[in-house]
């Protein structure tokens, strides 16, 4: 794979962008495919807070020695199988109350390096946690080597653009956004309500307005983010999936699907809220798909407004999700459009020291108990 990671202010043709990867003229008519992991929530048993917080079997379950089991190798799958030219991980990449030496964030940067691919990371909520320290996880992130992120100077720490080019010319950029909502963590400055704050849009506002200056035209463009924002539920309400029939289902088998859409939804939404013209705002923009994780027991690929809304799969075993279903998320770039598809890991699932809470009512023995 040949590219070149360029940040923006070297290169004015990329001014906006403070990232880009720039492939090899030789992929103008191939495919660019960009990989979206979530919701990985690597912990460290050994470092838990309190002895309440989890069972012996869930203790001996989540140690290190573990972590590639419920984690890396499914990862590694995900590689193999799509052969990425970008990596976006849509935050929950560890919780940090289980990571306050660092070691789990430090497991997990090695990890993403190992594979020689650029890496764009933002933070979900439970990210922040840690006892070492958001200035310090921020620092790390930007110690590795294939690791694309900026912390920004607005509100919530990871705000940045980053471009895929051939040449000099941009075809897409994704703009990464902090969705805030640490709640738990030590350091007040970063305990804040969920949600995109005015200086965060503003900052997206300016980086697309370099952008269309610097290549003299709009740039298609993603939005990434944790938590997915309240127009996952418009969507999805607009194509009617949520209605008589109930809240859950799964496209395609409970619901007719259309226009594409697929996936399932097996809990409740509670997005972010914005306000009524966000989605003429995001076209302004010439974005075109939003891409968010949080949601463990959905993963849908829903059309609204001529954008894609991406929940994507749920990757790392810990917590809660549907029992296997895990993985990631695929986008294929082909000219100016792009396929989404999930990609679920082909790795066997770690063996769980016992019933773990994920697991509740999976398990023979759960049901016969009941």
């Amino acid at each position: 794979m040949e590219y070149e990671i360029i940040r923006g202010k070297e290169n004015k043709a990329f001014d906006g962008c403070d990232f880009v990867v720039r492939l090899s003229d030789d992929r103008k008519n191939s495919k660019i495919k960009i990989l979206q992991i979530t919701d990985t929530q690597v912990i460290d048993s050994m470092q838990r807070r309190s002895t309440s917080k989890l069972r012996e079997d869930e203790i001996i379950a989540w140690k290190p020695e573990n972590f590639d089991g419920h984690c890396g190798n499914h990862i590694r799958s995900l590689v193999a199988q799509s052969n990425p030219d970008l990596i976006i991980i849509t935050g929950d990449i560890i919780y940090g109350s289980y990571d306050d030496n660092g070691s789990v964030l430090d497991w997990f940067c090695k990890l993403m390096d190992s594979f020689k691919i650029p890496w764009a990371p933002v933070f979900g909520n439970h990210d922040n946690e840690s006892l070492k320290g958001v200035d310090w996880q921020c620092a790390r992130l930007k110690q590795s080597p294939y690791c694309l992120f900026e912390r920004g100077e607005v509100s919530g720490n990871g705000n940045y653009s980053v471009g895929v080019a051939i040449g000099d010319n941009l075809i897409r950029v994704i703009h990464m956004l902090d969705s805030n909502g640490c709640s738990d963590g030590t350091d007040p400055s970063i305990i804040k309500e969920k949600g995109i704050y005015a200086d965060q849009i503003e900052l997206v506002k300016s980086n697309t307005s370099k952008i269309e200056r610097a290549q003299g035209k709009p740039i298609p463009a993603f939005m990434a983010l944790h938590i997915p924002i309240s127009c996952f539920i418009t969507a999805e309400v607009s194509k009617q999936y949520n209605g008589e029939l109930g809240e859950f289902y799964t496209l395609g088998v409970d619901r007719v699907a259309k226009d594409g859409d697929f996936g399932f939804k097996l809990e409740g939404l509670n997005g972010i809220e914005v306000g009524d013209n966000f989605i003429d705002f995001l076209h302004s923009l010439s974005i075109d798909g939003v891409f968010a994780g949080h949601v463990h027991d959905s993963c849908t690929c829903i059309e609204y407004e001529k954008i894609k809304w991406v929940l994507g799969l749920k990757t790392g075993q810990y917590d809660y999700h549907v029992p296997g279903q895990l993985g990631g998320t695929l986008i294929t770039l082909e000219g100016e459009g792009f396929a989404v598809s999930h990609l679920p890991t082909l790795v066997q699932f770690a063996p769980m020291a016992g019933s773990a809470g994920m697991f509740t009512n999976f398990f023979v023995e759960d049901v016969k108990t009941k």
